[in-house]
């Protein structure tokens, strides 16, 4: 009986260490894929009536608090969320590194592209360094949206894949925004 009872405390001992093992595997596991860099998206949303269609409009979508913590982190993709796209949008995410000299907070919206106010403005690509919280330079997520339609085109933030450090990630964030581009009253002659 006490050969029994030895066995089945060194089992549980064992368990129980086997049982700590995998839980601690699994938070580290949990911790890498799962980092919380950015806001939720529909913080925000910008847009309006009268962009016609054939044009293109530039919205600051994704840009972190100057409260947060200053982090270096490694683009792979930032893609549009589409809603609806009734306009047939040409979409693309550029990296604005606003310049300070510029003293605007970021691109808002606007219908030009933003090198008054970028000094660096490239489509977003992977392995491209984002910058985030405080601090210069400053770094922001522009949205490019052309229409080629009259039609209404509904973005839901951006999706961001990232890697900070060790941790890699996806996150939609950023801005809501919606374009409607109505038919150009002044070629309907």
């Amino acid at each position: 009986m006490g050969g029994t009872l030895r066995w089945i405390k060194r089992r549980a001992w064992s368990l129980a260490v086997a049982g700590a093992l995998v839980l601690a595997l699994g938070s580290t596991a949990w911790w890498v894929t799962h980092p919380d860099v950015f806001d939720e998206a529909r913080g925000f949303g910008v847009g309006g009536k009268g962009f016609p269609a054939g044009g293109t409009w530039y919205f600051g979508a994704v840009i972190t608090p100057e409260r947060d913590e200053r982090r270096t982190l490694e683009l792979k993709s930032a893609t549009p969320v589409v809603r609806s796209d009734t306009a047939d949008a040409e979409l693309e995410v550029f990296l604005c590194e606003v310049d300070p000299e510029a003293e605007v907070a970021g691109v808002g919206a606007q219908r030009r592209e933003p090198t008054n106010i970028c000094r660096v403005f490239e489509p977003v690509s992977d392995g491209m360094r984002f910058l985030t919280g405080g601090g210069e330079p400053r770094h922001e997520l522009i949205l490019r949206v052309r229409t080629t339609q009259p039609g209404v085109v509904r973005v839901e933030g951006i999706e961001v894949s990232y890697r900070d450090g060790l941790r890699r990630g996806t996150q939609v964030t950023g801005a809501d925004v919606t374009v409607r581009a109505p038919a150009d009253r002044s070629r309907q002659r």
